[in-house]
């Protein structure tokens, strides 16, 4: 029997509010629901719970009310109740003043079945203390029924002043805000710590080695933006066996970030385990966070395969005199761009990594070699070949086959090749009349000084670039023959070269009388020579200097008169100033362009007044330029006593000229001559002055218009005095 039972007075017991987990045993239910003590020892009498408002009324099963209640009358009285039989409810020996109303029999909370578990929404299930009333104890509103049965043959206790049921409501409602007020303090200050936990990198937090613990967001980017600025521009060496190459993280689609790092360090947290580190530290390396573009990565790796790879050996077919062999091939080595570029996606930051390596197999297998020899040996270098054509036929032999063929791999395959240019030779030097020679191209004047023009024309020889296709193709035949395939060879000059075919007519001539000295004619005969036959192609210059020289006694030249410092002296090629003249008029009157020219100091009354020319080696020339588009050829003769110069050509320009009056005249004198050599002469013209004016037409149209002025000095008569 409980203790709390006995007749001695107890102390007073606070209400609590008890709440009511379903699932507790009897004796949990028993101590948190026992019936009161009043203040004189005595027990309350049994009270009526009533079903509150709030929850659903929850049905007791009228044995169990029947059976609960047998055990506590047992209880009470020291007897068990028979198993059969339930004990006999005996009412409670009061004095009639006290009597109960008679309610619905109920068994003490410790016996009651466990009640449904509430839904989490409920309320939970708060029990009060009774309140003793003269003649009917009120019962507060609880969540869950409970039925105590009355205590059998207890006397009754003075009931305490009535407490007003408004009081007992109030401390139950202080009791739930103290209660709510606490949750919310603890929740408070746990959300507080959460958020500043989530501000802070935990202590002991390192990052590529830089230790970001205690510092804010702003504060760890910046004090790991540098190390990851680094990081993004180091190179990453790509190796494969002894091979490296480097790729730049950037372009490389590789990118470290220090914001995305500093934000998963801080991210927020309500769970205990993140807050309570954030105040102890961690004291661990977090890996830095980056982002991997795949095809970008790949695309890097891809280009490093020049750097890496190593190409394989390829077989290789050789001819030698006893015929073809072969080597065997070897496989090089190879990378996986995709496969390098997954793992160091995953494995970056990494300042080196390893590349995925493959066997690159050799361009050129042991079995194609060995295939391409076994057809040689059969086929190709078993026999001669003939080989016909338009000059006769050539016989190519098995020797010559092999050794004047080779082998050339490309593009994983064989090629049998034949060296045509060195066979070409050998078959013309057995045979000359396998080819026919060209000729050049030639010009001549006829007796009367007529052109006669003869085109060059090219020969035919075996065309060596084509020769070594044509046998290799032949051993290929079952006839084993073939065509020789010729070429053209070139003439040493051609019609285009030497422009015979613009020499269609004469477009310029001009002649000019000789002297009555014979030394001086044998020099302008010597020159008319060297001048005939000179050819002057478009925008060339010709210079008389050049095509009369050398002049000297050995290349047929004589002395004769010269004009040297005004005086009259013997020089080699005296009178070739004749040729000057001639050359330059009829280069004038074709319309080509002057380019150098200078008449003499005296004028001498054979050749035009202002328009005729001298020459004087190293210091002055006579030069024309062809500014028309055909080639053109000079041809001077001299007969009749005449020097003549012809220019031959294609027509294209027309030409006008005329001069003005003779001006500023000069009479000669009589002057003496101490210089050695001095020849003595009589006085001559006088100077004066004149100006030629040409025009040169195209097509009808002027093109060209140009003046010379030129002034002369009188031609004075020289006594010499030198002895």
């Amino acid at each position: 029997m409980s203790d709390r039972y006995d007749d001695e007075p107890v102390d007073e017991v606070e209400p609590e509010e008890t709440l009511a987990e379903p699932g507790d045993d009897a004796d949990a239910a028993e101590a948190e629901e026992a019936p009161q003590v009043r203040e004189d020892g005595e027990t309350d009498e049994a009270e009526d719970v009533a079903e509150d408002e709030a929850d659903d009324d929850q049905d007791i099963d009228d044995q169990d009310i029947d059976e609960a209640q047998a055990e506590i009358d047992a209880d009470l009285d020291g007897d068990e109740p028979a198993d059969d039989e339930p004990a006999d409810d005996e009412p409670a020996d009061d004095e009639p003043g006290d009597a109960q109303p008679e309610e619905e029999e109920a068994v003490p909370a410790f016996l009651a079945e466990a009640p449904i578990e509430p839904d989490p929404d409920d309320q939970p299930t708060v029990v009060l203390p009774a309140v003793p009333a003269a003649e009917e104890t009120a019962v507060d509103t609880v969540e869950e029924t409970a039925i105590v049965a009355p205590l059998a043959e207890e006397p009754a206790v003075a009931a305490p002043a009535e407490a007003p049921e408004e009081a007992s409501g109030r401390r139950v409602h202080w009791g739930r805000w103290v209660v709510l007020l606490v949750v919310l303090l603890l929740a408070g200050g746990y959300a507080a710590a959460a958020y500043y936990a989530a501000d802070r990198i935990p202590a002991g937090t390192t990052v590529l080695g830089v230790d970001l613990g205690g510092l804010d967001r702003e504060q760890a980017v910046a004090a790991l933006k540098p190390t990851v600025d680094e990081l993004n521009s180091t190179p990453v060496v790509i190796t494969a066996e002894d091979r490296e190459a480097s790729i730049d993280p950037k372009d490389s689609g590789l990118v470290a970030s220090a914001g995305a790092t500093v934000d998963d360090l801080i991210a927020f947290s309500l769970s205990p385990y993140d807050i309570l580190r954030s105040f102890t530290g961690r004291g661990v390396e977090v890996d830095i966070v980056t982002v991997v573009h795949q095809d970008a990565l790949v695309d890097a790796i891809d280009g490093t395969r020049d750097a890496l790879e190593i190409d394989g050996q390829d077989a290789t077919v050789l001819i030698s005199q006893t015929g073809a062999s072969s080597t065997p091939s070897v496989d090089g080595l190879g990378i996986d761009p995709e496969t390098t570029a997954e793992g160091l996606g995953a494995a970056w930051p990494v300042e080196t990594y390893p590349a995925v390596t493959i066997a690159k197999p050799a361009a050129v297998s042991t079995e194609t070699a060995d295939a391409f020899v076994s057809e040689l040996n059969s086929e190709v270098l078993v026999g001669d070949i003939a080989m016909t054509g338009p000059h006769g036929d050539a016989t190519v032999t098995a020797e010559q086959l092999t050794r004047l063929g080779s082998i050339e791999a490309a593009d994983g395959t064989f090629t049998y090749v034949v060296d045509g240019m060195t066979l070409a030779s050998e078959l013309e030097a057995v045979d000359p009349g396998l080819r026919s020679e060209p000729t050049s191209a030639s010009f001549s004047f006829t007796a009367d000084h007529q052109i006669k023009t003869k085109e060059s024309t090219p020969g035919q020889a075996i065309d060596g670039s084509a020769l070594g296709e044509a046998v290799a193709a032949a051993a290929y035949t079952p006839e084993r023959s073939g065509v020789l395939p010729y070429a053209d060879t070139e003439a040493t000059v051609t019609s285009d070269d030497l422009g015979v075919s613009d020499f269609k007519k004469k477009v310029s001539s001009f002649d000019t009388p000789l002297t009555a000295e014979p030394i001086r004619t044998k020099n302008l005969v010597r020159g008319a020579e060297m001048v005939t036959g000179t050819v002057v192609m478009p925008d060339e210059t010709f210079s008389l200097i050049e095509a009369l020289s050398p002049i000297t006694e050995a290349n047929g030249y004589y002395p004769a008169h010269i004009i040297s410092g005004g005086v009259l002296i013997n020089g080699i090629g005296g009178g070739l100033s004749q040729m000057a003249t001639t050359s330059y008029n009829a280069a004038y009157f074709a319309g080509l362009e002057d380019v150098e020219h200078r008449p003499h100091t005296k004028w001498f009354d054979r050749y035009p007044a202002g328009r005729e020319a001298t020459i004087y080696v190293g210091q002055l020339d006579m030069r024309f330029k062809n500014n028309t588009p055909y080639a053109l050829v000079l041809n001077s003769y001299v007969e009749n006593n005449r020097l003549y110069v012809d220019i031959w050509s294609t027509p294209y320009y027309t030409v006008k000229t005329y001069a003005s009056e003779k001006t500023n005249f000069v009479q000669p004198e009589q002057i003496e001559s101490d210089r050695t050599g001095c020849i003595s002469t009589v006085n001559g013209n006088p100077g004066f002055t004149i100006t030629n004016t040409r025009e040169v037409y195209l097509d009808g149209e002027q093109v060209d218009k140009s003046s010379y002025t030129w002034t002369y000095v009188p031609d004075n008569g020289v006594t010499c005095t030198a002895s």
